[in-house]
């Protein structure tokens, strides 16, 4: 058993995010699937971004406008989201409250492009 707090994570602050990689190749050997705990102030923006993984976001919290191609919707706590392999896509959080939505992808982006996007380390230590 494998079990990973995100305060013990890689994780990534930018354009009012906070990604918190938890199940992955590099946390915790994960081969097939890689997982996130993504944090989006108000205000805050994923831009739009493309790759190979395909991905689902299960929003926690809060609500945004998602992008997924030439689709723009508003999603919100409940919400799930599928996002095709190499469909361009990103995500902005025009609510007032933090949107947190938790990332699954497969296949992973594997240990080195991992250690690129969330060059950060833990925020405590074990």
């Amino acid at each position: 058993m494998n079990i990973t707090n995100k305060s013990l994570s890689p994780r990534y602050t930018r354009d009012g995010i906070t990604s918190y990689l938890l199940g992955s190749e590099s946390t915790s050997g994960a081969k097939n699937l890689m997982t996130s705990l993504v944090e989006m102030s108000p205000g805050g923006k994923q831009q739009i971004h493309q790759h190979v993984t395909e991905q689902s976001y299960f929003i926690i919290t809060g609500e945004g406008e998602m992008t997924v191609g030439n689709e723009k919707i508003t999603v919100q706590s409940g919400d799930s989201i599928y996002i095709p392999s190499n469909a361009p896509h990103g995500l902005i959080n025009n609510g007032k409250e933090i949107l947190v939505y938790l990332s699954a992808g497969s296949p992973p982006f594997g240990k080195e492009i991992e250690r690129q996007l969330w060059p950060l380390a833990p925020t405590r230590m074990k």
